[in-house]
């Protein structure tokens, strides 16, 4: 049986001589017409078949228009290729640009991130942004830091030299606490040429607290280290360990009046810092315990600590004991540890926290226990260990804590001043009211 020939309907010519496509159109047995566009192209005869007539078309000018300016084949534009086109320029104009604008910022943008993904980068970005902080001037946040510190319960000693160490910072640095700089801080401290480094860190300390704070408050990016952070520390250079020979230490006792004397044996005897001193209160001091509680409240640790009750201490402390009250009623006693040392004819005068020096050396040498002495003194064991072992002999620490009062001597009595007075009056007065309430 003969082969039955497809059915032609027409025949679409466009361009002109060797630029000539056509297009023929053959319908097939199912009723669907397919369109074979073919032209001539390298010696041979090249064709491509199409379900729709426009198509078929726009691939025929296209290849007329290729053929006539001598371009290839690997240069022919396809309808898909058109569609990806205006996907493209449509999600372009959808974000307020034109595709060319939107490719060059792409290839900006490509080159800057090198070999991480864009979106990484930007998630980077939008993580590290500081201009979405709020602006915060330095002085309003200092405030509120302050504020803060009271509500939390600090001492007003501390408040008072937070207070002053700030001061300092914002009569030199202004502005927003966001633009503040590393280097603004680094100079500020390196500029306070009347205090030494000691002093210099624990202004820098001040800072990294405040500025802790306001990273809380969200005034700082959260998950970057603040400028007072990253700012240098002061080295601070070795000293001697300075403290007094029994002999002295004894001179001293005996020089002492009766409301220096508790400061001057307890600082001796049981190693308790001045400051803490200064806030005990008689009622601490547990005489049948056999110790001194040190409460969360007077430490400077924060932390309660137990410190023995030496035989001695007891012996120096019996003259001028009392059940209840302050231990030292003075307001500032620096004047007269240096006075009582003149009398007392040492050696370069008052030795700056020689009293607490002297117990940690002479208890490491008595007990051989750094780690105990160290609880004792509210000290780390790597600080007592670095400098106060082996500075004295165990002879010299057994004579350091055999230091004794005469038999029946008693310390010279000192008037108290008015203001004390009139102050330990409304405190007892107060105390009876209290008590009067209680029963009622």
């Amino acid at each position: 049986m003969a082969r039955k020939k497809k059915r032609r309907n027409k025949i679409v010519e466009i361009g002109n001589g060797p630029a000539t496509v056509r297009i023929y159109t053959v319908n097939r047995s199912n009723g669907y017409p397919h369109h074979t566009v073919a032209w001539k192209e390298g010696g041979r005869r090249r064709t491509r078949i199409f379900a729709s007539m426009d198509e078929a078309r726009m691939i025929a000018q296209q290849t007329s228009v290729r053929l006539t300016n001598g371009a290839s084949a690997v240069d022919e534009v396809t309808k898909r290729d058109i569609e990806l086109l205006r996907h493209c320029e449509q999600t372009a104009e959808r974000h307020g640009v034109t595709l060319a604008a939107a490719i060059e910022e792409w290839s900006s943008a490509r080159k800057l991130a090198g070999s991480s993904a864009l979106s990484d980068a930007v998630r980077f970005y939008q993580a590290n942004r500081l201009d979405l902080l709020p602006a915060k001037p330095i002085a309003e946040v200092v405030e509120e830091f302050i504020t803060s510190r009271r509500a939390r319960g600090v001492t007003d000693a501390y408040v008072a030299r937070s207070k002053d160490y700030l001061k300092r910072f914002t009569g030199q640095v202004s502005g927003n606490i966001g633009d503040v700089s590393v280097s603004d801080i680094n100079g500020f401290l390196q500029a306070q040429d009347s205090l030494g480094p000691t002093t210099k860190n624990a202004l820098r300390t001040c800072l990294v607290t405040m500025f802790g704070f306001a990273k809380r408050q969200g005034y700082l990016h959260p998950d970057r280290k603040t400028a007072a952070e990253q700012t240098e520390k002061f080295k601070v250079p070795e000293k001697d360990i300075e403290i007094f020979t029994p002999e002295e230490m004894e001179r001293l006792l005996l020089t002492s009046h009766a409301r220096i004397l508790p400061l001057m044996a307890i600082g001796a005897f049981a190693g308790i810092r001045s400051t803490e001193i200064r806030k005990l209160d008689w009622s601490d001091i547990k005489w049948d315990r056999g110790h001194i509680e040190i409460s969360g409240r007077i430490a400077k640790t924060r932390a309660r600590r137990l410190v023995p009750l030496t035989d001695n201490l007891k012996a120096w402390l019996a003259p001028v004991k009392r059940d209840t009250g302050p231990v030292i009623e003075m307001a500032d006693p620096s004047g007269t540890l240096g006075d009582v040392a003149v009398k007392a004819q040492i050696p370069g005068g008052w030795r700056q926290n020689a009293l607490r020096h002297s117990f940690i050396s002479y208890r490491v040498a008595e007990t051989g226990d750094v780690a105990r002495t160290s609880l004792e003194a509210g000290n780390s064991p790597k600080v007592v260990f670095r400098h106060y072992r082996e500075v004295v002999t165990e002879d010299e620490a057994k004579a350091w804590f055999s230091i004794l009062p005469p038999e029946g001597w008693q310390p010279p009595q000192i008037p108290i001043p008015v203001s004390a007075r009139i102050a330990k009056l409304v405190e007892e007065r107060n105390r009876r009211n209290l008590d009067t309430d209680r029963e009622a």
